[in-house]
């Protein structure tokens, strides 16, 4: 069943990107690149807990983003996503919020499996994840912000089991800290994949970043230039599918949309995806 293995588990990312793990890690020698284009727009945000209109028409986020992943053992895999990103504040006339892009912040990652599901058949799988994050090329301390401008460190636990050949399960919890006195998040991300065919695999998600911190937008204190500042809460749902054309090019659609929060926009997205994975064992035989 290791056509799951190789599922390219493109994220839908706004800033600040979130952990990505996996269980289920590249064969040694083997591994994949994706590139992945996401769009995002949201009229509404959440000021506070209070969910409310924006002060403008709508913001829109189109980000580029690449990452690849790279098996190095069998118990060890390295991982890593960078974008470039532009966003607006549409408005009906200007003046409005400025105009926004830049490279995001960098996210890099290794793996390391401590239970194997397909050595021992009755457990799950079950990994940590240990991950850097460093600040990208952008300005802060307005609404179109496209990140923090924060680096720190992340750690999370992830569990997954593959069932019946056809579906699979996972999931990760984990903790998040940042310089720039950006408050700690810790992070929940549940996965289910339906494989409907070898080259079909379905997939739905749910995540929740939930922040430490007391000062929200329009708060006691707040000024533009503390946004990093906030305490920034995400629940959001996704679907998704993704279509190997060939063992080595796979395709990917998927869909996510805010269900809650706490000082962050209400985004719908959509995010279109092409993955190559390679194989250096092979190629060296």
């Amino acid at each position: 069943m290791k056509a799951l293995t190789l599922l390219p588990l493109a994220l839908l990312l706004s800033a600040p990107a979130w952990a990505n793990g996996s269980p289920w890690l590249p064969v040694p020698k083997t591994g994949s690149l994706s590139l992945s284009y996401v769009s995002e727009s949201a009229k509404k945000f959440y000021r506070g807990k209070e969910r409310r209109n924006l002060p403008f028409q709508k913001i829109e986020q189109d980000t580029v983003w690449v990452s690849g992943d790279y098996g190095l053992t069998d118990a060890l895999a390295l991982d890593f996503q960078v974008g470039h990103a532009d966003v607006s504040g549409k408005v009906p006339s200007p003046p409005g919020p400025p105009d926004r892009d830049g490279v995001t912040d960098i996210n890099l990652g290794v793996t390391w499996r401590l239970l194997d599901e397909d050595v021992n058949l009755a457990a799950p799988s079950i990994a940590l994840r240990f991950g850097a994050t460093l600040s990208g090329d952008y300005d802060t301390g307005v609404p179109t912000a496209i990140g923090d401008d924060a680096s720190g460190v992340e750690a999370s636990l992830i569990i997954g089991k593959i069932m019946g050949g056809r579906f699979a399960l996972s999931g990760e919890i984990g903790h998040r800290t940042r310089d720039n006195k950006v408050p700690d998040e810790a992070f929940v991300n549940a996965k289910a994949y339906l494989l409907v065919s070898p080259r079909l695999i379905l997939n739905a998600e749910y995540h929740n970043t939930m922040a430490g911190g007391t000062l929200d937008i329009g708060g006691p204190g707040f000024n533009p230039s503390r946004f990093p500042e906030t305490s920034e809460d995400i629940e959001r749902i996704g679907l998704g599918a993704t279509f190997s054309a060939t063992p080595q090019l796979g395709f990917g659609l998927n869909w996510f949309t805010v269900i809650d929060g706490r000082n962050t926009a209400d985004f719908d997205a959509v995010a279109a995806t092409v993955s190559y994975t390679f194989d250096f064992y092979q190629a060296g035989r």
